[in-house]
């Protein structure tokens, strides 16, 4: 099975500092991509989404492999994304 393409857009544009939260990765790569290829089935991965903090490392990390960025990039992605969930909780 072939990786889809635009997981190296994503690693542009990781790069290039244009997606700065992880859940922005999605504007330009399906949901269903990635929770394929995890093995996810799409219930788990949405509430995962909405819930970043129930995320697993191992997890993470696959993404980061799939993009081909470093775990670490994620990880801030998604630290990123964990202080807006937060911020926009205590909002509502």
């Amino acid at each position: 099975m072939t990786k889809d393409k635009r997981y190296k857009t994503v690693k542009n544009l990781i790069t290039d500092g244009h997606i700065k939260s992880f859940d922005e990765i999605f504007d330009t790569l399906p949901k269903s991509i990635v929770y394929k290829d995890l093995g996810m089935n799409n219930n788990r991965f949405n509430f995962l989404l909405e819930n970043i903090d129930h995320f697993d490392l191992k997890d993470i990390f696959r993404i980061a492999a799939l993009i081909e960025i470093d775990e670490k990039v994620l990880l801030d992605l998604t630290y990123k994304q964990y202080q807006l969930n937060k911020k926009n909780k205590i909002k509502s």
